[in-house]
């Protein structure tokens, strides 16, 4: 099990949570750990496979703080913050900083944090176990990396594994191609250079939009809104997250809700009343009518073909 204590010494003891009253961020079919007491806060969702494991971590603290991680193993991880700054103290001490929009992958299992005061930091971890590195058959080595920006498909099967619709078994299957997928995209990636008119704070805010209209693809939240959240203003947020993305801000989310809609269709048997309700539709009709303007076929036909009915 994964400890957490303050720089102190201090450990933070964290306790098994009831994951299905959770309202925030998840992996779905993970055990949720929890500490919450007075002037801080810490959730930590787990997923173990022996192959892999995948994390969701979220601090925050009323002070500034500093926090020892030590892991259950000296797996390598693949870390990317989705909200928020992770600040980690490296071996010779140097401080590195992630924001969302970066990742690295590090091997060292005890590690000092940085947490901002009042500020919250969410971040996913990805660890890959010597058996799946050594099954990858690949002449090429897998080891840590300096913090870069994320390739923008690395994010998205990141998005899809906390979208996972699958239970039990089908889920170890998905995660299992998942996490695979995930490596081959770090391995292929070419040298990123984010838009030089951006400064990294800009970039890390476009990255959180992108993050948010993700987790929440029910429409509970407008663009208005989303710019109110970030602290900007709506046509900043237009053009600015064109600039990272090179899409638009409602044709990526149609783009991502309808790609999410396609895979409930396909892979469960949910009927379309609980899909057209996922994805945000007040009426069932409202929902075919949407989804056969995008693609010339209703729900129904278009899960029918897929499954080759």
């Amino acid at each position: 099990m994964i400890r957490i204590s303050l720089s102190s010494g201090e450990p933070l003891h964290l306790k098994p949570s009831p994951n299905r009253k959770f309202t925030g961020l998840r992996i779905p079919g993970s055990n949720l750990f929890s500490s919450d007491r007075a002037g801080q806060t810490i959730y930590l969702h787990l997923y173990k496979h022996h192959l892999f494991t995948l994390t969701l971590r979220q601090f925050q603290f009323a002070k500034t703080t500093q926090v020892i991680t030590t892991e259950p193993n000296n797996w390598l991880r693949l870390e990317i913050p989705l909200c928020g700054r992770l600040s980690v103290i490296s071996r010779d001490g140097k401080e590195i900083l992630l924001e969302p929009g970066t990742y690295h992958l590090y091997d060292q299992p005890v590690f000092a944090s940085n947490h901002a005061e009042g500020e919250t930091c969410t971040y996913a971890s990805l660890h890959f176990s010597p058996e799946l590195l050594a099954g990858i058959g690949s002449d090429q080595a897998v080891g840590a990396r300096q913090p870069g920006p994320v390739p923008k498909d690395l994010l998205e099967m990141l998005y899809d594994i906390l979208k996972c619709p699958f239970q039990e078994t089908l889920r170890d299957f998905y995660y299992a191609n998942k996490v695979r997928e995930i490596l081959f995209a770090h391995m292929v990636s070419l040298p990123i250079v984010l838009p030089g008119e951006l400064s990294p704070e800009q970039i890390a805010q476009m990255y959180e939009a992108d993050r948010i209209m993700a987790n929440n693809l029910d429409g509970k939240i407008t663009i208005p809104e989303l710019a109110r959240r970030l602290g900007t203003n709506f046509v900043t947020l237009k053009k600015n997250y064109e600039k990272v993305f090179g899409i638009g801000l409602f044709p990526r989310l149609m783009q991502r809700k309808m790609e999410h809609i396609q895979l409930l269709l396909e892979k469960t048997n949910k009927p379309l009343k609980e899909i057209a309700d996922l994805a945000g539709y007040q009426t069932l009709p409202g929902f075919i009518n949407a989804f056969r303007k995008r693609f010339k076929v209703t729900p129904n036909d278009w899960r029918k073909e897929r499954r080759g009915v």
